[in-house]
C-alpha cells in the first residue's frame, strides 16, 4: 500500500469529522491516486472514501460532478473493483448494522452487512460445487423477491458466474427462448408463478433446476435449496479473494431480459463496470441519501430499478434494503407501520393510491398543512423522505402535493439498456411533466426527429449473440424514444415506433395526445388512430365508475356532448393537423388476452387497429349521400337527408335537377363549365365537387336564393355558426336577371329569415329593401353583423347608383370608418362613369366619429400626393371636404374639427377648385354652427329681483381699458354670440345666454397691446355653470388679409383632431368688428419663469434640479418651434425662437406646451440656418443670461425633439436634407462651430434605425425612476413596480406607441432591467427592432416573451418585472407569474394572478394548462346541473387554491374582435361567500380589457350577480351586457 495516499485518505477522513473537507483537497487526492501507480488496495481505500456522503456533498455543491465522476470510473477500471469488493468493503465498514429486513408475519428478521458478506462466500462455495472441468455454470434465476434469489445474484456477481434474472411475466415462449439463447445451465426457481412457467416449458429443456422451496411442485431434474447450499460443504479450493480477482470488468457479467411483445425477448448485457459505475453515478445525482437511509422495496429484481436502483443501491449507500412481504397496496400499507422507511421507490399507481387514501381520510382543500404532514406520516411510517416514481406517468399535481408536505418524490426515465436510470429531477428542481436531466456520467443527444441518443460508462456493451444492432450504432445507443429538451430538463413525446404519418405526410406522435385524456374522470382508456388517415379520430372506453354522469342511464346526446367537449379541450392543446375530428365510445377495454397490451400494459397498436377495424371504419366513412353526373359529384349531408324527410334512394340528379321521389320540391343545379346554376342564382366554383354542408354553412351565398332555401327547408334558418365557403362566388349576374320580389316577411320571424328577405328584395330592385336593411342593422342584428356585411359587400355594386349609395348608408354603423371611405369613393366613381350630370349625394346622419375621423385620415394621405390627382379624384376630394363640413354642422361638438380641416386646405397649396370648395365649406360649416348656436337675448330678466337688464348691466371694465376699447367690445358682445359660442368651444359644451350672467357678471381687463393687437381678458361668471375665461383680440392695424392669414393658422394650430393644440384654442373671428377670441391659458413665459428664479439656477446646490429642469424647457420649447414649422409644411418658422414666446408647464410630464404669438412668423430660406437658429437664439443666448443654464444640452436633443415633432419619417428627410446643406461651406462652418457635424448626423440616424427614438417622456420618466431608487435603494419589487406604473401613466407613455413602438420595452430597459443579463437585453434589442421594421405589434408580444422565458435563465426579479412588462393592467402590489404552456407546435404564454380571498387564504386564477383542468370545470358544471358544451370557439378562466385544487371558473365564447359571450360563472359552494367569484370577474375584466373586448353578453340568470358586476339589460344583445 502506497502510505503517503493512506495518510492522505486517513486525514480526509478526519476532515469529515470535523466537516473541514474541501473540494479542491479531493480533486487533488483522486489526481494523485490517477497519476501515481497504486495498488488496488489503495484504490478501493479511496473508493471508499468516495461513497462517503460529506465527500458526495462537497463535490456536487462545489458542481464537480462530472470531473469527478470521470476520474472514479477511471480508478474503478485501473482497480478492478467490481461487485464482489464492494460488497466485502461495505461489511467491514458497516459491519453489524442491518442491510436486509425480511418481514414474516409482521415480524422483522435482519441480515447485517457483515452477515451478508459470510452467506455470499457460503452461496459462492456451493456455486462453485455446480462447475465442471473447463465449463463455467450459467446461472438463472425465476422467482419472486427473496433472500435467497439475492444471495445467488450477489454471490454470481462478486465470484465472476454470468447470472440471469429472467422476468416472472415471461410467456412460455419467451421463457424456452431465454433458456436457449441464455444457455442457463442452473436455473433457480421460487414461488407459484415461477414453478407454474417452468412446468410448462421443462419438458423441452435439460436444465438442472434448484427450487428455492417447494421443490416437490417442480418437474424435472430438481434439487432443493437446502440440498444445494449444503454442498457448500464439498467445495473443493475455493478462494474468495483468488476467485474475485478473476473477475473482469468490461465483460458480460449479467444478462437482463426484456419482456418482449410479440417479437423474442432481447437479452441485454452488462459489465461490472456498468454496474459499479452506474452506482457512483446515482450517488452523485443523491448527495442527501445515505447510509441511515431505509429502502422498502416491492419492486421485483428482474426489473432494472429493483435489482440495480434498490438492492445495489441500498447496499452502495451503506443504507438498509427492506423486503415487502407483498407488493398489494394495504400490504405495503402494513409494511410501511413496521419499516417505517427513509426511501420508497414505486410505480405511480401506488404514490396516486396512497394520495386517493388521503383524500378519503382527509378534505385536501382546505386541511391544514401540519394535519396532512401528521396524516401522511402516520400512513407511511413518519419517516418517509425520498421517492421516485418510475415507469409510469405520475400526474403533477400529486408530485407537487408530496413535495409540499415533507416528501421529495423524483420522477426519471429510464431503459435496461442503460443500467436502469437515464435522467432524474434533481432534488429541489422538479419541473411539470420533465422527467429531469441527465444523470452523471452520461451523454444525451437528440436526433433530428428527437430520438434521445446515450452513451457513457454504464450504458450496456449490445444485446446478447447479436452482433450488430440498430439500437446501439456510431457509439451511440438509440433509446426509441421521441423526446424535447429545454433548459437541461428532458421531455418525452412518443416511443419512436409508435409515431406515424397522416396522409399529408404530417407526424404525430400518439401517446403525446393520448396521455392528455390521462386526467378524464369519464374515460379509463383512449386509442387514437390515424396513420396514413385524413385526420386523427380516437377510440374511447368510458370510466363508467368515476365519470360525473350516470353512462348508462344517461342520453345518448348528453353521452356524446361530454365525450364531444373532453376532445374539444385535448383540441385547444394541439396543432390543427393533430387534432380529432370524430370519436367512438368502444364496448369493451383493451385486453392483454387478445394480445392488445403488452406485458407492461403498453398498447400493441397494429392488434388493436385490426381487432377494432369494423369500428373504426365506419368513422372514416362519408357522412353524406354522393350524386354523381359525369366527372361532377354533389355532396349531400345524412342530416340534411333527415330534416327533408326523406333517404337515399329518393334522391335523383341528372346532372341538371336534384330531384325527391314523392315530393313536389325540386332543385336547379347543374355545371356549365367552371360556373353552376343553383337555385335562382349562378356561381363561379373551383372544384368538381358541391358539398351542400359547406354551402349551408356560408350563409352569404344562398341568402336571397329562395329556390335553394324552399328546398333545403326553415333548417337552414337556425343556423348557429358560420364558416365561408371559400372555393364558390356568386356570379353578379343576378343583380340583372330579373328575380323577383317576396312580400309578407313576418316580422315575428327570425333575424336571418328578414336578412334573406332583404336581400331577395334588394337584388330585385324594390327601394323598400333598404329601409328594411337599416331596420335590422339598427335593431337586433349584433350577432348577424358579420353575415350582413359578407352578404351585401358582395352586391354592393348594384346597377343603380342610387341602391349602391342607399346601401351605404344602411350599413354605415357596421362599417369601419376606412371602409366607409373606400365604399363612398367606390360609389362616387361608378355614379360619374354611369350617370355623370347626376348629383352625388350622401347623407351622414349615422356617420359617428370613427367614421368622421377616417374622413380626415384620408383627406391627410390624399393631400400628401394633392398634385397628382385627376379631375375624377379631385372631385371626390371636394366631396368629402362637403362631407366633412355636414358632419361638423350636424354635430356641434365636433366643429372643431370639421373647421380646423377645412381651414388646412384653404391655406396649403391646393389646386384653386379644393381651396374654393372647402372655403365654401368653411362659411357653410360656420353659418350652420353659428344658427344652431343662436344669438343671446339682448334684454333678459333678473332671476332674484324681477328687474330687466342688458350686457350693458352685466359688464365691468377694468379702468386699464380705454374708452374706445369699452365701446367697441359692448357692441361686439351685445351684437353677436361672442360669448355664448366662445364658451361653448372652450367649456364641456356648456350654452350660456345673458339670462344665466348675473348683473356685473363679465368683467374685462387689458392685458397688453403687441403685433398691432390690443389683448383682452373677459372673466365671465354665471349663475350655475361656473366661472370661465377667454381673450379678444382687437385688430390695431394689421392688414386684413394678414390678420386673417394668421386667423387660419391659430386654428391649425390649435385644438383639432389631428393635433394637440400648440396655441391657446381658437374660439370665433367676427371680421366685422375686427377681432378674434381665443381660449385665456394662465401662466407665465419661461423667460419670466427664469428670470423669477435667477438666484436659484445660480446656486450651486441646486444644480442638478435645474439641468432636469431646463433639459425639459429645451426639449418641449425645440418640439414646440419644430412643430409649428412642420404644421405650416416646412414654409414659416417663428424668428427668433425664444423663451419669451412660450409657457411650458413646470413639471416634466405635464403636456400643454403653448406659443404665445405667431405673429413672427417667416418664410424659412435655409434649413440649416433655421437649425442654427434654436441652437444658438434659444438655447445659447438663454444661457448666457443663466448661468447656471450652460452645457445643458447637446443636438441630439434637438434632432429627437424634431423627429417627435414632425414624426420620425418626415424628420429624418429633414435630417438628411441639413446633412446635404452642411456640404456647403459656410453652412459647415457656422454649424461645425456649434458642434453639428454630418458624422454627428450619421450616428445619429444609425442608432434610430437600430434603437428607434429615445422621446423625451420615456427619458424623464427613466431619469425620475432612477433618482427615486437612489433615494429608496431598498424598495421591495411592489413599491418599485408601483413607481414605474405611475410614472407610465404619468408621462402618458401608451400614447407614443402607434409613433414609436418600442416604448413600453424602451422603458422597461432603462429602469428595472438596466443591461444586467446580456441575453435578455439583446431579445429586447431584436423586439425593438422588429417592432421599427412593423414586423412585432407592441400590443401583443406574448410570441416573443414567451420564447424569452423559454430559452433565457432569469432572476426572480426579471420574471416579476417581464410580467408587468407584458400586461400593464397588472397592478404593483399583484402577485402574478408568467406561465409558458405548449400548444402544439407553439408555446403559449399565461398569466397567473394570486389573489386573497376573505377567508384569508390564497387562491390562483389562470387559464388552463392542461385538458384535464377543463374536465375537472367540466364535471364541476355537471356535479351543478349547468350544460357545459364547449366548443372551439370556448375560452376559460379558472381559480385553483393554494394546492392546485379547481375551485371554480369561468368560460366564455369569442364572438367578434371586440366581442364576447360569457357562457358560466361557477364557484364550489364551499368556496362560496368569500369574495372569489368577484376575485376572478375583476380579473377576467382586466384581462377582456387587455385584449380590446368593450363588449361581453351573457344571458338571463343570476342576474342579481351580473347587476352588482355593472352588467345591464340590452335588448340589442338579446341579454345583459357590460361595456368595459
Amino acid at each position: 500500500m502506497d502510505s503517503t495516499l493512506q495518510n492522505q485518505i486517513k486525514k480526509v477522513y478526519s476532515d469529515i469529522e470535523s466537516r473541514k473537507i474541501r473540494a479542491e483537497t479531493l480533486i487533488d487526492l483522486i489526481n494523485n491516486c490517477i497519476q501515481i501507480t497504486l495498488d488496488k488496495e489503495t484504490i478501493h481505500s479511496f473508493l471508499d472514501l468516495a461513497h462517503s456522503q460529506t465527500v458526495v456533498q462537497t463535490i456536487y455543491n462545489a458542481d464537480l460532478v462530472t470531473e469527478w465522476l470521470e476520474k472514479l470510473v477511471n480508478l474503478i477500471d485501473i482497480s478492478q473493483f467490481h461487485t464482489g469488493y464492494l460488497l466485502e468493503q461495505r461489511a467491514k465498514r458497516y459491519n453489524k448494522k442491518t442491510v436486509f429486513n425480511i418481514i414474516r408475519d409482521e415480524t422483522i428478521h435482519t441480515v447485517s452487512y457483515a452477515d451478508l458478506w459470510k452467506k455470499i462466500i457460503e452461496t459462492g462455495k456451493a456455486l462453485s460445487t455446480l462447475e465442471k472441468a473447463d465449463e463455467f455454470p450459467t446461472i438463472g434465476l425465476l422467482t419472486h423477491n427473496q433472500l435467497n434469489s439475492v444471495l445467488i445474484d450477489l454471490a454470481c456477481l462478486s465470484f465472476g458466474w454470468r447470472v440471469i434474472p429472467i422476468p416472472l411475466n415471461s410467456t412460455s415462449e419467451h421463457l424456452s427462448f431465454i433458456l436457449n439463447q441464455s444457455e442457463i445451465s442452473h436455473l433457480f426457481v421460487g414461488g407459484k408463478t415461477g414453478i407454474q412457467l417452468w412446468n410448462k416449458v421443462q419438458p423441452i429443456h435439460k436444465i438442472s433446476v434448484i427450487s428455492f422451496s417447494d421443490s416437490e411442485s417442480l418437474n424435472g431434474d430438481v434439487i432443493s435449496w437446502e440440498t444445494f447450499f449444503e454442498s457448500r460443504y464439498d467445495a473443493k479450493n475455493f478462494n474468495a479473494v483468488q476467485r474475485m480477482s478473476y473477475v473482469p470488468m468490461n465483460e458480460t457479467q449479467t444478462i437482463m431480459y426484456t419482456s418482449g411483445t410479440t417479437a423474442n425477448p432481447k437479452g441485454i448485457t452488462f459489465t461490472q463496470m456498468n454496474l459499479i459505475s452506474k452506482r457512483f453515478a446515482r450517488g452523485l445525482a443523491l448527495p442527501e441519501i445515505n447510509a441511515n437511509d431505509c429502502f422498502l422495496c416491492y419492486l421485483p429484481l428482474f426489473h432494472t430499478f429493483g435489482r440495480y436502483f434498490e438492492l445495489m443501491g441500498s447496499i452502495y449507500w451503506g443504507a438498509t434494503y427492506s423486503f415487502a412481504e407483498s407488493p398489494a397496496f394495504n400490504s405495503l400499507l402494513k409494511d410501511f407501520q413496521l419499516i417505517k422507511p427513509s426511501t420508497f421507490i414505486s410505480i405511480p399507481k401506488r404514490w396516486v393510491q396512497l394520495y386517493e387514501m388521503l383524500e378519503e381520510e382527509l378534505d385536501l382543500d382546505s386541511a391544514k398543512d401540519e394535519k396532512i404532514n401528521e396524516q401522511l406520516k402516520k400512513v407511511t411510517g413518519g419517516k418517509l423522505t425520498w421517492g421516485l416514481s418510475a415507469a409510469g406517468y405520475l400526474d403533477p399535481d400529486i408530485f407537487l402535493f408530496y413535495q409540499s408536505h415533507g416528501i421529495n418524490i423524483l420522477s426519471g426515465y429510464g431503459m435496461t439498456e442503460a443500467t436502469g436510470g437515464i435522467t432524474m429531477t434533481p432534488p429541489d428542481d422538479y419541473v411539470k411533466d420533465s422527467v429531469g436531466k441527465a444523470l452523471p456520467g452520461l451523454d444525451i443527444k437528440l436526433a433530428g426527429d428527437g430520438e434521445m441518443l446515450i452513451r457513457g460508462k454504464y450504458i450496456s456493451p449490445g444485446y446478447y449473440k447479436e452482433i450488430e444492432s440498430d439500437a446501439f450504432a456510431n457509439n451511440w445507443f438509440n433509446t426509441g424514444d421521441i423526446f424535447k429538451e429545454k433548459n437541461g430538463h428532458y421531455f418525452i413525446i412518443d416511443r419512436k415506433k409508435d409515431i406515424y404519418k397522416n396522409s399529408r405526410g404530417q407526424t404525430i406522435a400518439p401517446q403525446k395526445i393520448e396521455n392528455l385524456f390521462q386526467d378524464f374522470d369519464s374515460v379509463k382508456s383512449v386509442f387514437l388512430v390515424g396513420d396514413g388517415k385524413e385526420f386523427n379520430t380516437v377510440l374511447i372506453y368510458p370510466d363508467h365508475e368515476n365519470s360525473p354522469i350516470d353512462l348508462k342511464s344517461a342520453e345518448n346526446q348528453k353521452i356524446r356532448d361530454l365525450f364531444s367537449s373532453m376532445i374539444l379541450s385535448v383540441n385547444s392543446f394541439l396543432s390543427p393537423f393533430e387534432r380529432i375530428v370524430n370519436f367512438v365510445i368502444i364496448p369493451r377495454d383493451f385486453s392483454k388476452e387478445k394480445n392488445e397490451l403488452t406485458q407492461k400494459g403498453t398498447y400493441n397498436r397494429r392488434n388493436i387497429l385490426k381487432n377494432f377495424s369494423k369500428i373504426i371504419e365506419p368513422l372514416y366513412e362519408k357522412n353524406y349521400v354522393a350524386l354523381y353526373s359525369g366527372a361532377k359529384e354533389v355532396r349531400i349531408p345524412n342530416w340534411l337527408l333527415r330534416e327533408i324527410g326523406t333517404v337515399r334512394s329518393n334522391l335523383n340528379w341528372d346532372g341538371q335537377k336534384v330531384i325527391i321521389h314523392g315530393q313536389p320540391e325540386k332543385l336547379l343545379l347543374s355545371w356549365a363549365g367552371k360556373k353552376i346554376q343553383l337555385g335562382d342564382f349562378i356561381y363561379s366554383i373551383q372544384s368538381d365537387i358541391f358539398d351542400f354542408e359547406s354551402f349551408i354553412k356560408s350563409p352569404s351565398h344562398w341568402l336571397g336564393n329562395f329556390s335553394f332555401t324552399n328546398f333545403v327547408g326553415p333548417s337552414i334558418f337556425r343556423l348557429k355558426e358560420t364558416e365561408l365557403y371559400s372555393i364558390i362566388q356568386i356570379d353578379l349576374s343576378i343583380m340583372n336577371s330579373g328575380l323577383e320580389p317576396v312580400t309578407g316577411t313576418n316580422p315575428e320571424t327570425t333575424v336571418l329569415l328578414q336578412i334573406h328577405h332583404t336581400v331577395r328584395n334588394y337584388l330585385a330592385g324594390d327601394p323598400s329593401s333598404l329601409k328594411m336593411l337599416t331596420k335590422i342593422v339598427d335593431g337586433h342584428s349584433r350577432n348577424w353583423q358579420d353575415v350582413i356585411l359578407e352578404t351585401f359587400l358582395i352586391y354592393k355594386l348594384h346597377p343603380d347608383s342610387s341602391f349602391q349609395i342607399r346601401l351605404i348608408e344602411a350599413l354605415m354603423p357596421l362599417l369601419s370608418g376606412d371602409f366607409l371611405v373606400s365604399m363612398i369613393k367606390s360609389a362616387y366613381y361608378y355614379q360619374r362613369a354611369h350617370d355623370p350630370k347626376k348629383r352625388f349625394t350622401f347623407n351622414i346622419n349615422r356617420a359617428v366619429d370613427e367614421h368622421y375621423q377616417s374622413f380626415i385620415k384620408y383627406l391627410q394621405d390624399v393631400h400628401q400626393n394633392i398634385l397628382e390627382l385627376n379631375s375624377n379624384e379631385l372631385e371626390f376630394v371636394q366631396t368629402i371636404l362637403l362631407l366633412v363640413a355636414d358632419f361638423g354642422t350636424l354635430h356641434p361638438t365636433r366643429f372643431v374639427w370639421a373647421r380646423s380641416e377645412l381651414v388646412w386646405w384653404q391655406i396649403s397649396q391646393v389646386p384653386k377648385p379644393l381651396f374654393s370648395t372647402a372655403q365654401k365649406a368653411y362659411y357653410t360649416l360656420t353659418k350652420g354652427f353659428r344658427s344652431w348656436i343662436g344669438k343671446s337675448a339682448s334684454l333678459t330678466i333678473d332671476r332674484e329681483t324681477g328687474k330687466e337688464y342688458t350686457w350693458e348691466d352685466v359688464i365691468t371694465f377694468d379702468e386699464n381699458v380705454k374708452i374706445s376699447h369699452q365701446k367697441q367690445l359692448i357692441t361686439a358682445l351685445r351684437e353677436t354670440s361672442l360669448i355664448r359660442e366662445s364658451i361653448f368651444l372652450f367649456s364641456s359644451n356648456f350654452i350660456i345666454g345673458l339670462n344665466d350672467i348675473p348683473p356685473d357678471g363679465i368683467w374685462i381687463t387689458h392685458l397688453g397691446t403687441r403685433n398691432n393687437k390690443s389683448v383682452f381678458r373677459i372673466l365671465v361668471k354665471t349663475r350655475s355653470m361656473g366661472n370661465h375665461n377667454l381673450v379678444v383680440n382687437l385688430n390695431e392695424g394689421l392688414d386684413r388679409q394678414f390678420l386673417e392669414e394668421e386667423i387660419k393658422w391659430l386654428i391649425i394650430m390649435g385644438s383639432g383632431f389631428k393635433d394637440e393644440p400648440l396655441v391657446e384654442n381658437f374660439g370665433g373671428y367676427w371680421p366685422e368688428f375686427e377681432l378674434y377670441t381665443e381660449e385665456y391659458i394662465h401662466g407665465e413665459t419661461v423667460a419670466e419663469y427664469l428670470g423669477r428664479n435667477r438666484n436659484d439656477i445660480s446656486d450651486d446646490t441646486k444644480i442638478d434640479r435645474w439641468q432636469m429642469r431646463w433639459l425639459h424647457f429645451i426639449w418641449n420649447g425645440i418640439q414646440a418651434y419644430q412643430e409649428f414649422w412642420g404644421r405650416t409644411e416646412f414654409k414659416l418658422s417663428i424668428q427668433p425662437p425664444s423663451t419669451e414666446n412660450l409657457i411650458i408647464p413646470k413639471h416634466d410630464y405635464t403636456t400643454g406646451t403653448r406659443l404665445i404669438s405667431i405673429s413672427s412668423r417667416k418664410q424659412i430660406e435655409s434649413i440649416s440656418e433655421h437649425f442654427l437658429s434654436l441652437f444658438t437664439d434659444y438655447i445659447v443666448k438663454t444661457e448666457e443670461k443663466f448661468e447656471g443654464l450652460k452645457h445643458m444640452s447637446n443636438w441630439e436633443v434637438i434632432f429627437t425633439a424634431t423627429l417627435q415633432a414632425v414624426k420620425v419619417s418626415k424628420g429624418k428627410k429633414l435630417l438628411f436634407q441639413l446633412k446635404s446643406e452642411l456640404g456647403q461651406r459656410t453652412a459647415r462652418k457656422k454649424l461645425n462651430a456649434v458642434g453639428c457635424t454630418t458624422d454627428r448626423i450619421d450616428r445619429f440616424l444609425k442608432d434610430i434605425q437600430k434603437f428607434g427614438v429615445l422621446t423625451k417622456p420615456v427619458v424623464f420618466a427613466s431619469l425620475r425612476y432612477d433618482r427615486w431608487l437612489e433615494l429608496n435603494p431598498e424598495a421591495t419589487l411592489s413599491a418599485r413596480a408601483s413607481i414605474l406604473q405611475e410614472l407610465y401613466k404619468d408621462y402618458n407613455l401608451d400614447t407614443l406607441l402607434d409613433e414609436y413602438p418600442e416604448t413600453r420595452v424602451r422603458f422597461f430597459m432603462m429602469t428595472c432591467f438596466k443591461g444586467e443579463n446580456p441575453k435578455l437585453m439583446g431579445a429586447f434589442q431584436d423586439m425593438i427592432e422588429a417592432m421599427r421594421k412593423n414586423e412585432l405589434n407592441p400590443w401583443n408580444l406574448q410570441d416573443r416573451i414567451a420564447k424569452i422565458q423559454s430559452n433565457i435563465q432569469m432572476t426572480e426579479e426579471e420574471k416579476f418585472f417581464l410580467a408587468r412588462m407584458l400586461f400593464p393592467h397588472v397592478d404593483s402590489a399583484d402577485y402574478v407569474e408568467l406561465v409558458t404552456t405548449t400548444h402544439g407546435e407553439d408555446d403559449r404564454l399565461n398569466l397567473l394572478f394570486q389573489t386573497e380571498g376573505k377567508d384569508g387564504q390564497i387562491y390562483r386564477i389562470r387559464p388552463p394548462f392542461l385538458p384535464k383542468e377543463i374536465a375537472q370545470f367540466h364535471t364541476l358544471l355537471s356535479e351543478s346541473s349547468l350544460s357545459g358544451i364547449f366548443t372551439a370557439k370556448h375560452e376559460f378562466l379558472f381559480i385553483f387554491n393554494a394546492r392546485n385544487r379547481l375551485v371554480g371558473g369561468l368560460f366564455w365564447k369569442n364572438l367578434e374582435q371586440d366581442r364576447i359571450h360569457l357562457e358560466w360563472v361557477i364557484v364550489r359552494e364551499k368556496y362560496r361567500k368569500i369574495s372569489l367569484s368577484k376575485r376572478l370577474m375583476d380579473d377576467f375584466y382586466k384581462r377582456m380589457e387587455y385584449r380590446g373586448i368593450q363588449i361581453i353578453t351573457v344571458g338571463f340568470y343570476v342576474e342579481k350577480f351580473f347587476f352588482k358586476h355593472g352588467f345591464k339589460i340590452n335588448k340589442q344583445y338579446g341579454g345583459l351586457v357590460k361595456i368595459l
